[in-house]
C-alpha cells in the first residue's frame, strides 16, 4: 500500500496502538535486521533526532545493548513524549556529542533524525554533518523517510541523506516510490507493522498481473470495429517519425483499427512504413472535411506529436477538442499551444490528457523549471484538479494524475527510454488502451507501466544504449504470447 504523510498518521491512530508500542515493534523489527548483518564487534552509530524518528533510534540501541555503539543527538535533546521515554532507556554512558572521528569509524550509520512529517531545508551544522557523511561512502540504513527529505514528494536538500537501505515503514510514502528522481536510496524495504488498513488510499499500483486482468482479451466473435477506432492526428514536414511512433504504439498494444490524419507532403513516408492504419492526409484548405468525420467516430484520439509544421493545427486541436466527446491525448506541440491558453480546457466536452515532459508542465504552469522539478506531484495533482484533465507527466517515474487526484508513481522501465521518440511512442500505446479500455485512469496506468516494462523486458535482448524502441509490438508480442493473448 502507498500512502501519503496525513493518510500514515490516520492509520497509525485508528490501529489501536499507541505510538510507544509502535517505536517499540519498529525497532524491534529493524534491530533484528542489523544483528542479521553486523556482528557485536561492528562499530554502529546512531544519529537521532528529538522527534519520534529519533525515538526509534534509541530503542533500537535498546535491543542492541550486545553491540558495540554510539548514539549521537545532533539535533538537540528529545522533546516529544515518546523520543523522551525513549531515552530514558539508554544508559548516558552511550550518548555522546557529534565528532567527525565518529563517523569516520563507524561499520554502520543509523539515520534516525527526521521522519515524514519533515519540511523544509536542514540547519547549517546539520547539513554539514550529512555532507560528510554522504561523502564518508559508509553503510547507512535510514528510517521510513531519508532525513532531509519530505515525504509526500521528491523534494530534498542537496544534502539530504543518501543510504544503502531506507526502511518504509508498514506503508510505501510517494517519496518511497519517486527513488529515480531522488536516487536517496540505493534499496527500499518494507517493515511490515501489521497494522489495519482501514482508510482508502489514492495511490494506485501496477504490475504485470493487474495489468492482463485489466487487459481486454479479444473474444471469439471479434472484428477490427470490436473496441472502436484510434485516431491519430500529427506529423509535419521534418517530422514524420513522431507520427510514425504514435501508430507503432498503437500497434504494440493490438489496436485493431487506427485512422492516421497527416499533412499531405509527409504522407507518402508514413504510409510507405505502415500498411495497416487508414490515412485521411490534409492540407491547409480541406482539413476540417477530413478531420471532423474520423473525430466524430473516433473512440481515443491522440493530437500533436510532431506536429510543429502542421498546416492549421490551432483550428485542428480546437475542432477535435470541441466535437469529440471520448478521450483526447494531447501531445507535444498541442501543449505548446496550450501554454498561455490553459482556460480552454475548461469548455471542453471530452476527457481531456496531457502528456508534458518536465520543461513542457513548467510551462503550462508558469512556473520555473525548478520549482516544478521539487515538486513534480504537487502541481500535478493541482493542475489536474483545477483544469479538470489527466495528467500525465512524463519522466525517471512517471506520474499519472486524475482530476480527482488519483494518483500513479511509475516504477518501470530504465534509461533505455532516454531517447527522442520515447514520449510518441508512449501517447500511441495510450491511445490504443483508452480505445479498448473503457476507465481512463486505468488505461492511462497500464499504458506507462507497460512502456516502461517493455524497455525492462527488451533489455534481455537489446543493450540499453541503443535500445530500438521501433522493435516494441515484436517485444509485445512475445509477452502477449507468454500470457495467452
Amino acid at each position: 500500500m502507498i500512502i501519503d504523510r496525513k493518510g500514515m498518521q490516520k492509520i497509525e491512530s485508528l490501529s489501536g496502538f499507541s505510538s510507544l508500542e509502535i517505536m517499540e515493534t519498529v525497532s524491534r523489527l529493524i534491530a533484528d535486521k542489523i544483528m542479521h548483518a553486523f556482528s557485536r564487534q561492528d562499530s554502529i552509530v546512531v544519529l537521532a533526532g528529538k522527534g519520534n524518528n529519533g525515538g526509534d533510534g534509541y530503542t533500537i540501541c535498546k535491543y542492541l545493548k550486545d553491540y558495540t555503539f554510539k548514539i549521537l543527538p545532533i539535533d538537540g535533546e528529545p522533546i516529544s513524549n515518546e523520543a523522551i521515554y525513549a531515552s530514558k532507556q539508554i544508559d548516558s554512558k552511550y550518548i555522546y556529542s557529534y565528532k567527525q572521528e565518529y563517523i569516520d569509524q563507524a561499520d554502520l550509520i543509523i539515520d534516525a533524525v527526521y521522519g515524514f512529517s519533515y519540511h523544509g531545508e536542514l540547519k547549517k551544522n546539520i547539513r554539514n554533518i550529512f555532507r560528510y557523511i554522504n561523502q564518508s561512502n559508509k553503510t547507512v540504513y535510514s528510517i521510513d523517510i531519508n532525513s532531509g527529505a519530505e515525504a509526500d514528494s521528491d523534494y530534498h536538500d542537496l544534502d539530504a541523506i543518501h543510504s544503502t537501505i531506507t526502511f518504509a515503514l508498514d506503508c510505501y510514502k510517494p517519496f518511497h516510490m519517486l527513488q529515480k528522481e531522488h536516487q536517496l536510496f540505493d534499496t527500499c524495504e518494507l517493515i511490515d507493522l501489521h497494522l489495519p488498513h482501514t482508510i482508502p488510499t489514492k495511490y494506485y499500483e501496477m504490475n504485470e498481473e493487474r495489468f492482463f486482468s485489466l487487459f481486454p482479451k479479444k473474444p471469439v466473435n471479434a472484428y477490427k470495429g470490436t473496441y472502436g477506432k484510434t485516431y491519430l492526428v500529427g506529423g509535419s514536414y521534418g517530422c514524420g517519425g513522431a507520427l510514425s511512433l504514435n501508430i507503432i504504439g498503437a500497434k504494440t498494444v493490438g489496436t485493431p483499427y487506427i485512422n492516421v490524419s497527416c499533412p499531405d507532403e509527409i504522407y507518402p513516408i508514413v504510409a510507405a512504413h505502415h500498411i495497416t492504419p487508414v490515412f485521411h492526409p490534409f492540407n491547409y484548405n480541406n482539413y476540417e472535411e477530413k478531420l471532423y468525420p474520423r473525430i466524430k467516430e473516433a473512440k481515443a484520439i491522440a493530437f500533436g506529436s510532431g506536429a510543429v509544421c502542421m498546416p492549421r493545427k490551432v483550428e485542428c486541436m480546437d475542432m477535435i477538442l470541441q466535437e469529440s466527446t471520448k478521450p483526447v491525448i494531447l501531445d507535444a506541440e498541442a501543449l505548446r499551444l496550450l501554454v498561455k491558453n490553459t482556460w480552454i480546457l475548461r469548455f471542453v466536452n471530452c476527457p481531456v490528457i496531457i502528456t508534458p515532459h518536465l520543461g513542457e508542465f513548467a510551462s503550462i504552469c508558469n512556473q520555473p523549471i525548478e520549482v516544478i522539478k521539487d515538486h513534480k506531484l504537487e502541481y500535478a495533482k493541482q493542475f489536474a484538479r483545477k483544469s479538470k484533465v489527466y495528467v500525465v507527466l512524463k519522466g525517471p517515474n512517471t506520474i499519472v494524475v486524475s482530476p480527482n487526484e488519483d494518483v500513479y508513481i511509475n516504477q518501470s522501465g530504465n534509461q533505455s527510454l532516454a531517447q527522442a521518440g520515447s514520449g510518441d511512442l508512449l501517447v500511441g500505446i495510450l491511445a490504443g488502451l483508452l480505445t479498448m479500455t473503457a476507465d481512463i485512469f486505468h488505461a492511462l496506468c497500464m499504458g506507462v507501466w507497460l512502456h516502461g516494462y517493455l524497455a525492462d523486458y527488451g533489455n534481455k535482448i537489446y543493450s540499453r544504449q541503443s535500445f530500438p524502441i521501433e522493435k516494441y509490438p515484436e517485444i509485445m508480442n512475445e509477452v502477449f504470447k507468454n500470457h495467452g493473448f
